[in-house]
């Protein structure tokens, strides 16, 4: 639509309306200003760095709790997860799922990493809650050989502030 037509009195338009839309047109035109889509708070740049921030928190918090589970210390992970984590299961029954896991997996050869996301929006969480989601690509020295797998960690920051709420490993798609 061209501003002949707009500004035309056979617009749709009511001619109070035209000359409105007019006006604030002419004003970004003028101060450069355009219309955005509102931006969240996650996306200002204040929001950027404070997301950048949870991030880095998030993927040394993985870290740290993959370390128990490498060394084969099930329950300590379970006792250094989030309430979260440990209001679905018991210590036993954590440990006990990991181990059926990792049961064919003799020594971790390399982790790297390859996704850090923070989400405000996790399916097991409140709405709003922050979580990052960490995603590594895990080889394993087994019985058959190197396997390559894809750990992911998602990672709560709740009251006591940081921990693990969930903990996947499967084979990586080829």
């Amino acid at each position: 639509m061209n501003l002949a037509f707009f500004m035309n009195a056979a617009s749709p338009f009511p001619k109070k309306a035209r000359w409105a839309l007019l006006v604030i047109a002419a004003a970004v035109l003028v101060t450069g200003a355009a219309p955005t889509r509102a931006q969240s708070p996650d996306t200002t740049e204040s929001g950027a760095s404070s997301q950048n921030a949870m991030v880095k928190r998030a993927k040394a918090e993985a870290k740290r709790w993959l370390g128990f589970i490498d060394r084969g210390e099930y329950e300590a992970s379970w006792t250094e997860a989030s309430d979260y984590l440990q209001s679905g299961t018991t210590a036993e029954q954590w440990a006990a799922r990991v181990r059926g896991a990792h049961a064919s997996l003799d020594s971790l050869h390399d982790r790297t990493l390859v996704a850090a996301r923070h989400t405000t929006t996790h399916p097991e969480l409140r709405e709003g809650s922050d979580a990052v989601v960490v995603q590594y690509r895990s080889t394993y020295e087994t019985s058959r050989g190197v396997r390559s797998l894809l750990e992911t960690v998602t990672v709560y920051k709740g009251r006591e502030g940081w921990g693990v709420v969930k903990y996947l490993i499967r084979p990586e798609q080829q």
